[in-house]
């Protein structure tokens, strides 16, 4: 088992290295896309996993009890316990198109306190540093505070795959069923993640056995994160353009009231039965609605999964089948028109798509019922 968390460890070590080449790579081609922006798009990451590279050597060298033949690197992989969390979250972010002015250095902030606050330890005598290591619980108040450090770093990681996991979850109701499904494999690594930090925090404060366990899953999932990479290369350019296309439509969404705007939008048609104007367009019924032309647009589409034509076509059938039944007496020229259709070929297409059989059929089957 120890070999296995050593070979984590140099795994992620690896897949930071392989993000630093690839950044300076860009860098020197220029792509396209304009190489500092891809450039900034790959440093969280390769920050990320070398953190995390320096986390699972601490760990493997805690298990295998090695730790205090290395007291230098004794619990100096507090700090970048702090930093894994912001480093994957401001990445995924990033990639769904958040400005690299407002990601906010703050999320650091607690990575840097806790170095400056660990100074102290890192300076002192090999004797204090060995008495930290071979003593649980700690004793001394600074150690107190120190493994509280460790404990609230660890928890601290919870939050963050929180934070994407509700993101993620609300970037799949603004692209199309299809499109989220790229989604999937993130939201499971997310989930993932949350399950092997909840066993770190377990295993910290109640039950020690556990702790090797949660660093084995921890090497699981940097496996497959690397299998993955290596399989579906394409995975994290698929994951970026939908997540831009569904923070861009969610950006164009932003500030409605979504809800209360289809509520609004069905008073409209059972009350005020807009759909019966024949002239009914997406412009106007946006002004009816108060919000501008592309944003109903985006409700329709997005939210709602259907075009402006099929919606209004939905209410114009239900009238013209409901005269059908209740005015017997009319022709079915005269409903086609009175419910709003303009054309005759279009309004016999869609009814008979909608009820199977032909306006005409349609009544008659209502006459020989008993």
């Amino acid at each position: 088992m120890d070999t296995f968390l050593a070979f984590g460890a140099g795994l992620s070590f690896l897949l930071a290295i392989s993000e630093f080449i690839r950044n300076k790579g860009r860098k020197i081609q220029g792509t396209d896309l304009g190489s500092k922006t891809k450039s900034a798009f790959n440093q969280p990451i390769g920050f990320f996993f070398l953190s995390l590279s320096i986390v699972q050597f601490h760990l493997y060298l805690e298990l295998s009890n090695q730790l205090k033949e290395y007291l230098w690197f004794a619990e100096i992989h507090i700090p970048f316990l702090f930093f894994t969390g912001p480093l994957a979250y401001l990445y995924f972010r990033r990639l769904g198109g958040l400005t690299v002015r407002a990601l906010n250095l703050v999320h650091f902030f607690p990575g840097i306190v806790s170095f400056l606050f660990l100074l102290p330890f890192v300076l002192s005598d090999p004797n204090s540093k060995l008495e930290y290591v071979s003593v649980y619980p700690p004793r001394n108040i600074y150690f107190q505070f120190l493994f509280g450090l460790l404990v609230l770093g660890t928890v601290s990681n919870l939050v963050y795959p929180l934070l994407l996991i509700g993101k993620i979850r609300k970037w799949k109701t603004f692209v199309q069923k299809e499109e989220a499904r790229v989604f999937s494999p993130f939201l499971a690594l997310f989930y993932a993640s949350i399950f092997v930090i909840f066993l770190f925090v377990i295993a910290q404060i109640f039950f020690m056995p556990l702790f090797i366990v949660a660093a084995a899953a921890l090497t699981l999932i940097v496996c497959f994160v690397f299998l993955s990479a290596s399989t579906s290369p394409d995975l994290i350019v698929s994951f970026e353009k939908t997540a831009k296309e569904a923070g861009y439509n969610e950006t164009r969404l932003q500030g409605l009231d979504v809800d209360a705007v289809i509520q609004k939008m069905e008073e409209l048609m059972r009350d005020k039965k807009l759909y019966l104007d024949e002239e009914l367009t997406l412009p106007i019924f946006s002004d009816e609605l108060k919000i501008k032309t592309h944003q109903l647009s985006e409700i329709l589409n997005d939210k709602m999964r259907i075009g402006f034509r099929e919606y209004i076509a939905g209410f114009r059938l239900e009238e013209a089948s409901k005269m059908l039944r209740e005015e017997p007496q009319r022709s079915v020229l005269s409903v086609i028109y009175a419910a709003g259709f303009k054309s005759k070929s279009a309004f016999h297409k869609l009814f008979q798509e909608k009820y199977g059989c032909s306006p005409g059929e349609y009544r008659s089957s209502l006459s020989n019922k008993p």
